[in-house]
């Protein structure tokens, strides 16, 4: 199950759902070129008691690409290392490279999978190692005491690898996809991956005797004057539709503390504000108590006026002894970096604030 109910995991699946939304452009295209693989994908996994759900897996890693290399040296669909490679029974011999074979990767992956669920007793986890690696994961567990991934700060790229893989699970299931209120479907898929398709009939991987449709996008259709809506926009309508399943879920993202503002800076980059706490927060060793002054500068102020905010130090108004620090100011409608600047900027302005 994926907490979708906490800020942070809603707010990391928010921005693989925007990472994914040229995908979301072509779905029916990217499903029916995936439906061969698919296919033969799904009964290993099956056999090995491997969830289903990795099946996207390849997908993400090479796109279904059997050539394809990363910037690291991983070859094939399942973007195996050459030490993994072999440990897991492949040949990587450059005249036969068994990582560009489907089958008999696919059940190197499953073999692998399941080691690292065995060391690891979660899927969720065998997923963070099989990009991250077992030891970092381990490590991880060791440093925090507890096995729930999405509490654990790890690198970008694992952090939010799992949030991938669902976004691409969600194009493939989730029917707001398709045409309706999200509109994001085109009536017409065309025909890049044409050949490809009937490579898979051929195999006998692929029955669709359905014709290709042909059109233009549905929602240009219906004003073609109209400025199309933002990426943004459609993945946050995306959102929402996801969270319906948890009509309890605040529509605030509360951070680790609560800060307003005593005096405001210009609002440039370099400049300095000043915020005081409103309720108590422990920094590593140190506890704040409300009251206490926060010091931010402004990282970043983007093209809607957007303020990007870094505290860093804190002063006890009890000792006036200076404790360092780094906050981020927080979006309390996204749980995202960055707050709105109101249109009047004035003390007691209330901000939001993640460690």
């Amino acid at each position: 199950m994926v907490p979708t109910q906490q800020s942070t995991v809603s707010a990391k699946l928010a921005v693989a759902l925007a990472g994914s939304s040229g995908y979301a452009r072509h779905v029916g295209a990217l499903k029916a070129r995936s439906a061969p693989f698919f296919s033969v994908i799904e009964p290993i996994l099956a056999r090995h008691n491997v969830p289903n759900d990795f099946k996207y897996l390849p997908l993400i890693e090479s796109a279904w690409q059997a050539n394809a290399v990363s910037s690291a040296g991983a070859v094939g669909y399942w973007q195996f290392m050459d030490e993994t490679a072999k440990l897991m029974g492949l040949s990587i011999d450059p005249a036969n490279d068994e990582r560009t074979d489907l089958r008999k990767s696919t059940e190197a992956a499953c073999r692998y999978l399941k080691d690292l669920h065995r060391q690891l007793g979660s899927w969720t986890l065998a997923a963070a190692a099989y990009n991250g690696g077992l030891g970092m994961v381990q490590r991880k567990i060791s440093k925090t005491g507890h096995r729930d991934y999405y509490s654990m700060v790890m690198n970008p790229e694992t952090g939010y690898y799992l949030y991938r893989i669902l976004a691409m699970k969600e194009l493939f299931t989730n029917p707001a996809y398709g045409v309706g209120s999200i509109g994001l479907l085109l009536a017409s898929t065309g025909r890049e991956y044409e050949a490809e398709r009937e490579q898979a009939r051929r195999m006998g991987w692929l029955q669709d005797q359905e014709p290709e449709l042909v059109g233009v996008p549905i929602e240009a259709s219906s004003d073609r004057l109209a400025p199309a809506r933002s990426e943004a926009t459609r993945m946050d309508s995306v959102l929402n539709e996801l969270l319906k399943s948890h009509p309890n879920t605040p529509a605030v993202f509360a951070g680790d503390v609560a800060a307003k503002l005593l005096q405001a800076g210009q609002p440039k980059i370099g400049q300095s504000w000043r915020f005081a706490l409103t309720e108590p927060l422990l920094a590593g060793e140190d506890e704040l108590r409300p009251g206490d002054v926060l010091y931010a500068v402004v990282d970043d102020i983007d093209s809607r006026g957007t303020l990007f905010f870094r505290a860093t130090k804190a002063v006890s108004v009890e000792t006036k002894s200076i404790i360092p620090l780094t906050l981020i100011a927080i979006d309390p409608a996204t749980g995202l970096a960055g707050v709105p600047r109101p249109k009047t900027v004035k003390p007691g302005w209330l901000v939001q604030w993640k460690l």
